[in-house]
């Protein structure tokens, strides 16, 4: 039986999501400035990737749990197109 609140799965999904489209842009804007020549700004990338880590950890808190219907809550939640 899961004990998690659905809208605390779907925050955790949520958050992994916007990270990850973050992290593709960030890794985007950071090729076309080694392109260009420009400098890349390192500040800024070392953010976006600490938000995607945290986000992770969530997620790998919600697998290493082992609660089934959270696991597949979540799954489906980030199956979502």
């Amino acid at each position: 039986m899961s004990d998690t609140d659905p809208a605390r799965l779907d925050e955790i999904a949520f958050h992994l999501l916007t990270a990850q489209r973050a992290s593709r842009g960030i890794r985007r804007l950071a090729n076309a400035a080694v392109e260009i020549g420009e400098p890349v700004d390192a500040a800024g990338v070392s953010a976006v990737l600490a938000e995607f880590r945290a986000a992770y950890r969530e997620v790998h808190a919600v697998l290493a749990s082992g609660i089934s219907e959270d696991i597949v809550y979540l799954a489906a939640q980030l199956d979502r197109p």
